[in-house]
């Protein structure tokens, strides 16, 4: 991450919205609905009379950001899932290989057996594993980009014609769950997938040349892999989470000398100082449900206030705004108690196979249309709240300190932005209330206090 006040890396795609600004009776509502609650009322001076409002205006949209880092953790996101709501989502990495160790030798005369590519898997997946995918993979043209941050939608050229054994890919089934037995050793659960001997030979050709001497001569003639699936699927799919540095994943070559009988494998492989990023394809919400693809594409905000769609991967969010707030800062003698942003759930949209994000998080949006971490969040997660409550079908967030430093003019009213927790390793997506729904809008709960 670029700053501590930078959630997600640097720089996060914002597209400037105008706000639906009504009158001000929105403000006169607020306290014409309040109403005189006990609650606290041992915590605050006794001239102070306590009241609850939930009828503060809020609009919302959902809306695509692009900007997601993917470079940062030790996993990468694979695979293709059909969601009957958000549509085709297609996760491919691009990853580096290493050279083991300087001036690397395979012996005076190799000769290649095989070559595989080891993926271990995290456990961590959304979707069906029942259903099976096309795997391919392919040798980058060019080095990854002399970046610090490489987001989701990062394109790096590759050849067109695949290394795997089979041209036309390798089909399988996930088990993201099941170990592996491999020569009567039981292995964590990964994926192992023939490559070509075409591929292979260029590591038994580079043996005594300068490729092996170092890292850098070795990535002028390795820059990498592109591995992806196909994209064209009649079921649902899956999209699952791969350790990118465990201790097999790796390119492994297996090869004996000739004249001798010993068989010799040399793994080179994707760690730790590994170049490595997800990249992400959404399709343009074509064949998403009807709602997320107006706010997509025509930014109708219309549809936000029944429906908003967050996504990991995406990564879809969506904006908040509460356009009177600025004006609670000029009424006198009053105190924020507390204030909640309460945000149901839309359950018709998950299932079994597609549930519901665990986790939210609620940012603010700066002046620079940057995303930033609020005061509330660093009083501690059980404070701020953000775990999907299963019982009352919804999430909630303790905002008090920041509605609190609006009205102080500490900070500006440039809205909030709800995401996914973890967007880079999270696989899940969720539909919410937007805050024009009759029943179970999202909304604002504060409770304040009124001084003489």
């Amino acid at each position: 991450m670029k700053t501590s006040n930078n959630p997600r890396g640097s720089g996060v795609f914002f597209t400037s919205i105008p706000v639906l600004f009504v009158s001000f009776i929105g403000l006169i509502i607020f306290f014409s609905c309040s109403e005189s609650n006990d609650i606290g009322l041992d915590l605050i001076d006794t001239q102070a009379s306590l009241h609850t409002t939930d009828t503060l205006t809020i609009s919302a949209i959902t809306l695509e950001d692009e900007n997601l880092a993917t470079n940062f953790s030790f996993m990468n996101a694979l695979g293709v899932l059909n969601d009957p709501v958000f549509g085709k989502t297609r996760a491919s990495i691009y990853t580096e290989t290493r050279l083991p160790m300087n001036n690397l030798s395979l012996g005076d005369h190799p000769i290649l057996d095989s070559v595989y590519l080891v993926l271990n898997y995290t456990g961590r997946y959304y979707g069906s594993l029942a259903d099976k995918l096309t795997l391919k993979v392919y040798e980058l043209a060019e080095n990854f980009p002399e970046k610090d941050t490489l987001y989701a939608s990062l394109e790096i050229p590759h050849h067109p014609k695949p290394i795997t054994k089979n041209p036309f890919g390798v089909e399988f089934l996930p088990a993201p769950l099941d170990s592996v037995m491999i020569d009567s050793i039981m292995f964590p659960p990964q994926m192992r997938i023939r490559l070509s001997d075409e591929f292979g030979q260029k590591f038994i050709d580079a043996n005594g040349t300068d490729a092996f001497v170092n890292v850098p001569n070795y990535l002028e003639e390795f820059k990498g892999l592109y591995i992806t699936v196909d994209e064209n699927i009649k079921d649902m799919g899956s999209l699952f989470m791969l350790n990118m540095i465990a201790t097999t994943t790796s390119v492994e070559l297996y090869y004996h000398n000739r004249g001798d009988t010993i068989n010799r494998m040399q793994r080179f492989p994707i760690n730790e100082f590994a170049n490595r990023s997800t990249r992400v394809e959404h399709f343009g919400y074509d064949h998403a449900e009807e709602s997320l693809r107006l706010q997509v594409q025509e930014q109708d905000m219309q549809m936000g206030d029944s429906l908003l769609f967050l996504q990991s991967l995406g990564v879809l969010r969506a904006n908040i705004y509460i356009p009177f707030l600025d004006d609670l800062k000029d009424l006198p003698r009053l105190v924020i108690n507390r204030a909640e942003l309460v945000v149901p759930v839309q359950q018709d949209f998950s299932t079994d196979l597609l549930p519901v994000t665990n986790r939210l998080l609620l940012l603010m949006i700066s002046e620079d249309e940057e995303l930033e971490f609020m005061a509330d969040y660093f009083v501690g997660i059980n404070y701020f709240g953000g775990a999907y409550n299963a019982t009352k079908q919804q999430y909630s967030f303790n905002i008090t300190k920041y509605i609190q430093q609006v009205m102080d003019g500490f900070h500006s009213n440039n809205g909030l932005a709800l995401v996914v927790s973890g967007a880079a390793e999270d696989l899940s997506r969720v539909v919410v209330h937007g805050p024009g729904r009759s029943e179970k809008p999202m909304q604002l709960v504060i409770y304040y206090s009124v001084f003489d």
